[in-house]
């Protein structure tokens, strides 16, 4: 809970193009806000294999961006449910899963990935931030102005940014998480335009 109160403080200072409509408080659950009009920040990193990947290549596709690190708890936490929703689109090649590692403060830190995938039977598409030692250089941290992680962005078929949410709250469900990502993506889907103030998530 300590570390669910540190990170959704944050929130209030987070200025992505002025993201929030309305700043989370440390009494509030974390959500997902609902965005318009704010094209993701290109990236281009290296994954698990070394292999460079962009954000561009998966331009006609909801993408949905997962930042995270090993020390992080409450990212962790969040995985079970965010494995459910990889699970659940396995098969639809109009959706991809993108987690970002970033901000670590270890040497051995692609060692800890590795190691922590493998024992939870993850099937992440893992991309490693660029940084250093002291985690000064998080680049896309930085790019997107993050406040805390983990943050999740659910980012359309053009490159918008439709949907943001800064920190997990324990006692949820996986469930619920799976079912909530789920309902964004199918939203994601549908052109920026056609949503109302119906499709914001609640």
């Amino acid at each position: 809970m300590k570390n669910y109160i540190l990170i959704t403080a944050f929130a209030a200072a987070l200025s992505f193009g002025n993201l929030h409509a309305n700043a989370q408080s440390t009494t509030e659950e974390p959500k997902f806000e609902y965005i318009t009009n704010q094209q993701a920040p290109a990236f281009t990193l290296k994954d698990m294999e070394g292999k460079a990947v962009s954000l561009a290549d998966y331009k006609g596709k909801v993408v949905v961006l997962d930042l995270w690190a090993t020390w992080c708890g409450p990212c962790k936490a969040s995985f079970p449910g965010m494995q459910q929703a990889v699970t659940h689109f396995k098969d639809d090649k109009d959706v991809a899963f993108l987690f970002v590692d970033t901000r670590e403060k270890v040497a051995n830190y692609q060692q800890l990935v590795t190691d922590f995938l493998t024992a939870n039977h993850y099937t992440f598409k893992v991309l490693y931030d660029e940084m250093s030692l002291n985690a000064t250089k998080s680049k896309l941290y930085k790019d997107y102005k993050l406040a805390g992680i983990p943050t999740k962005f659910i980012i359309d078929r053009e490159g918008i940014v439709r949907f943001e949410e800064i920190g997990y709250m324990p006692g949820k469900t996986d469930q619920d998480l799976a079912d909530k990502v789920a309902d964004l993506i199918e939203k994601a889907k549908k052109p920026a335009t056609a949503s109302s103030a119906a499709a914001k998530a609640k």
